[in-house]
């Protein structure tokens, strides 16, 4: 029998969103199934199910595709390398990563505040009756801004101390610790690779569309000890297939 392929998270999710799909559209008929009046919220619980539905739909058409991709990924499909870390090699990664992504987003949550306080107190000048709504909505933007930051950063270092270490690399994409990172579909795009040879990993830019134009990430894959050769081939293969 053919070796059981590890377990997808991605396809979980596509499920979860299916069933979550599937409801609201039944929900959508409800209230006429159940003989509710439309005056009285009918209409509205139809309305509101339709957009949730129709949202609903498009996450798990996305997560679909990602199932699809990481099961690629998982049964060796064009894979460059495949990497298991020593628990102390990938303790030390988690330590620096969460250091290195705490800093990252502190600098970035200082600038936006001090933009945030610029254009506040340039707005409360000019108009001083409603400068203080502008001052809350600013205020009230940037506790939304830390948290994010805080959650999602606690997040990560949380997911690198529960699993081991373990890394799948494709032309397609990577799958680094049960976080799916791909740079095909959906009009995302690899910038660059690069091979850190002082700290020993791998750094892939990649971008995103989103609704106000393009996210940018960079993920940081560490090259196990005797595996250094290996990681250069893996950047020459990028380089090679004109993929950066």
């Amino acid at each position: 029998m053919p070796d059981e392929l590890p377990f997808n998270p991605q396809r979980r999710t596509a499920i979860i969103c299916w069933i979550i799909t599937a409801l609201l559209t039944f929900a959508i008929f409800a209230p006429a199934i159940f003989g509710m009046d439309g005056m009285n919220g009918g209409y509205a619980i139809s309305f509101i199910s339709v957009v949730a539905a129709i949202t609903s739909l498009v996450v798990a058409i996305m997560y679909q595709g990602r199932a699809v991709a990481l099961d690629r990924i998982l049964k060796g499909e064009n894979r460059l390398a495949h990497w298991k870390y020593d628990p102390t090699e990938w303790q030390s990664y988690a330590e620096k990563e969460y250091s290195r992504e705490k800093r990252e987003k502190r600098n970035l949550f200082y600038l936006v505040a001090v933009i945030s306080l610029v254009v506040g107190v340039g707005f409360t000048i000019a108009h001083p009756d409603g400068g203080w709504v502008v001052l809350w909505v600013l205020g009230g933007l940037l506790v939304l801004i830390a948290f994010v930051a805080f959650s999602t950063t606690r997040y990560n270092y949380w997911m690198n101390k529960k699993y081991r270490g373990e890394v799948y690399i494709t032309p397609e994409g990577v799958y680094l610790n049960r976080m799916l990172h791909l740079w095909r579909g959906w009009g995302a795009s690899l910038e660059d690779v690069a091979y850190n040879e002082k700290e020993k990993f791998l750094a892939f830019q990649y971008s995103t569309p989103t609704r106000n134009g393009r996210s940018d990430y960079t993920l940081r894959v560490p090259v196990p000890a005797g595996k250094e050769e290996e990681a250069r081939r893996v950047l020459a293969s990028f380089q090679k297939e004109g993929n950066i």
